[in-house]
């Protein structure tokens, strides 16, 4: 059977306060909630769209165990979603200038300096994660990612292409390739580059709102809107594929 959400949240509740009240009773200190426990309540609250409870089991989950990392991301993730990124950013340098120089950590900082738009300072942390192992796939797209926030275009492109070689069926990668030509307005080459990727079952929903884009900007309109259907409005359309026209792509008349 399952419970009533907001019946669920009432018994997480009801369990932390319980506990903590055992903490104290008899003049005993008694066990107080595991950080597991806590991250239960913290997803069963996450789910539920308590962010203020979800917030507070997910930090002192971290607080409760700061050399687990994946416990520190968890938490660091949560705050970012909730807004909340200059604490998101404080918690990981925390840990790592009391744990030392962990990989996870080093890029999920820099992948929250990318959110602040701080693209040179995520290039800077990617660069250790990249130093320490120059294969690693997601540090090498998060450092593309970076480079086109720049405006460099072109080195972002080679990266991307790096990561193809070897995961030539990566629809995320070809997702970014294809934004990043987009953004140099080589729209032909960003639909080609992403037209394959249409049916495939690792592409993220962003890659076929591109696709529609593109399709737009190229002078399919018929065919972007099969796509896109009433996820983007005519008038957003027009203005995204005007913006690209701007940049060297033709700009299509929409029916």
């Amino acid at each position: 059977m399952r419970l009533p959400r907001g019946l669920l949240l009432g018994l997480s509740v009801a369990v932390t306060s319980a506990l903590t009240a055992c903490a104290s009773s008899n003049g005993r200190r008694q066990p107080t909630l595991s950080a597991e426990a806590r991250l239960q309540v913290a997803e069963a609250a996450d789910t539920a769209g308590n962010s203020e409870l979800a917030l507070a089991m997910y930090t002192a989950a971290a607080a409760s165990e700061p050399s687990n990392t994946a416990l520190q991301l968890r938490c660091a993730d949560a705050l970012a979603r909730n807004g909340e990124v200059a604490e998101a950013r404080q918690l990981l340098a925390e840990r790592l200038r009391t744990g030392g120089s962990q990989p996870d950590l080093v890029r999920a900082l820099a992948l929250i300096d990318l959110m602040a738009g701080q693209p040179a300072q995520a290039i800077a942390g990617l660069n250790q994660v990249l130093a320490t192992n120059p294969g690693d796939i997601r540090a090498l797209v998060d450092k593309a990612v970076a480079l086109d926030l720049q405006g460099h275009h072109a080195e972002a492109q080679a990266i991307y292409r790096q990561v193809l070689a070897t995961t030539p069926n990566d629809a995320a990668t070809k997702n970014d390739l294809a934004v990043s030509l987009m953004l140099e307005g080589r729209t032909r080459q960003a639909l080609d580059t992403l037209a394959p990727m249409e049916n495939a079952d690792t592409a993220p929903p962003r890659l076929r709102v591109n696709l529609g884009i593109l399709y737009a900007a190229t002078g399919n309109a018929e065919r972007s809107r099969q796509i896109l259907g009433d996820r983007v409005s005519d008038g957003d359309l027009l203005a995204l594929t005007r913006a690209l026209a701007s940049s060297g792509a033709p700009a299509p008349t929409l029916p």
